[in-house]
């Protein structure tokens, strides 16, 4: 059976989309262990005493700076990064529903 240029192309981009979900779900899986390291870090840090300095890793160097402000940083670093998942799910949803139509069409079109 010859597959039309039409099917051809529905096959490559069905397999591009399968390439960027695979790519946004491994930057998803990187961004939740960044966020489980704030969440030990915060949990650290709120452990120590009122008023105690820690140290923020700022490239190749450690800066000396008050708990609450590396607190409100570490916060800070998670809502963004928490927004980033949000969007990226939103894009895995997207592209997962595009997928599931292209297959859909490609496997009518096969029978």
């Amino acid at each position: 059976m010859e597959l039309s240029e039409k099917e051809k192309e529905n096959i490559m981009r069905f397999q591009q989309i399968q390439q960027q979900l695979h790519m946004l779900l491994l930057q998803k899986q990187n961004i939740q262990t960044q966020i489980a390291e704030i969440e030990n870090a915060l949990k650290e840090l709120k452990k120590s005493k009122k008023g105690e300095k820690a140290y923020e890793v700022i490239g190749n160097i450690m800066v000396k700076k008050e708990k609450e402000e590396l607190i409100k940083s570490l916060e800070s670093k998670k809502e963004i990064l928490n927004l980033r998942i949000s969007t990226i799910e939103k894009q895995v949803e997207k592209l997962q529903k595009t997928a599931t139509e292209l297959q859909r069409e490609l496997s009518k079109n096969i029978k």
